[in-house]
């Protein structure tokens, strides 16, 4: 059975949190999502920042330790535009690097969707207004923590969460 889902409200946290929607070993959901910064397609801030979450969809039948399959059948930008960080975060390169990283900012993109394009529109960048092939992908994705957890959608572990993991596509 496919589920059209309309989200009204949004997580920044993988926990306990009553399922938005059942479905059944099977099932499709057509659904949209947020940015990272809690903006819609429209540029309206709908939700704070900090990974906000569609769902969560309850699996008829899961328990826990389950492994659930997932199939992302397509990721469709719904929007215009796009931004990212222009540092590498603090996390991921060793401790003794981390004083030496350029002060972090944001660059643009303007998003052609029929072309299937991104191009850069910060004009401080170095590297000029440079167009890339879209290829999107899910940021942040995962299930309920163990028990009554609620963890940080920043994080990841075995619940997944923010791994911005370029396989979900």
């Amino acid at each position: 059975m496919e589920h059209q889902f309309t989200p009204t409200h949004y997580f920044t946290t993988l926990g306990p949190h009553e399922p938005v929607l059942t479905v059944q070993p099977g099932d499709s959901i057509v659904t949209t999502t947020v940015d990272a910064r809690g903006r819609d397609a429209n540029r309206d801030q709908v939700t704070p920042r900090g990974n906000p979450q569609t769902g969560p969809f309850f699996v008829d039948g899961a328990e826990p330790g389950d492994t659930l399959v997932v199939k992302l059948d397509s990721i469709v930008p719904n929007r215009d535009w796009a931004f990212c960080g222009t540092s590498v975060a603090a996390n991921v390169v060793r401790p003794d690097f981390v004083r030496e990283l350029p002060e972090a900012g944001m660059a643009e993109w303007d998003v052609d969707v029929e072309q299937g394009t991104a191009t850069l529109t910060t004009p401080e960048s170095k590297l000029g207004r440079i167009t890339l092939p879209l290829d999107p992908m899910i940021g942040c994705f995962g299930v309920a923590a163990k028990g009554t957890q609620a963890i940080s959608t920043a994080t990841s572990a075995e619940h997944g969460g923010n791994m911005d993991y370029r396989g979900f596509r």
